[in-house]
């Protein structure tokens, strides 16, 4: 009990809300205490989109939310250097496979010149990583009751320091709420 309270009170003295520490220390998908050293501290928010039933956290300080999509999709958030995080809903009218959905995404993000680099393909969801020129991609979707939930990160290869480290924290938030 007094290293907890040490340790809390070392937190707080250096910088580390108390609400915070309840959010790591009851996540489930909380990384190792070791890798948290790394990490560095961020605002952290949370989207949830109504009307196709999904959420996502985000680093405030890093990426500020832009004004939902007028038909209510999604919502885009931008960095100051050039970063964005979209996220969007799209019902399945085409009956569309995940696989193909999963091939025009990495399509698109790595373009003519670019590849993924990562890729994992489950029977409701996918994610990708690559590169393309000097922008870096990560995406994952989500497909249930007919509905595409995706989330598509992108930020230039020179601040790979400042987003691989967010990376994790958005993926393991990132959920369908129809579920």
């Amino acid at each position: 009990m007094s290293r907890l309270v040490l340790a809390l009170a070392g937190l707080m003295s250096a910088g580390v809300s108390g609400l915070l520490l309840v959010q790591c220390a009851t996540s489930q998908e909380a990384p190792p205490a070791k890798a948290s050293h790394s990490l560095p501290d961020h605002v952290w928010k949370v989207y949830t989109n109504v009307r196709f039933q999904y959420k996502i956290c985000y680093p405030e300080d890093l990426l500020v939310p832009q004004g939902e999509a007028e038909n209510s999709d999604g919502r885009r958030f931008v960095a100051k250097d050039g970063g964005k995080l979209i996220v969007f809903g799209q019902n399945n009218a085409l009956d569309e496979t995940l696989s193909d959905r999963f091939e025009d995404t990495v399509s698109r993000l790595a373009g003519a010149s670019g590849a993924a680099t990562y890729k994992v393909i489950k029977p409701n969801w996918f994610v990708a990583s690559g590169q393309n020129e000097q922008t870096i991609f990560y995406t994952k979707t989500l497909l249930g009751h007919q509905q595409f939930k995706s989330f598509e990160l992108t930020y230039n290869k020179s601040t790979s320091g400042v987003y691989k480290p967010v990376i994790g924290r958005i993926v393991s938030c990132f959920a369908d709420l129809a579920r």
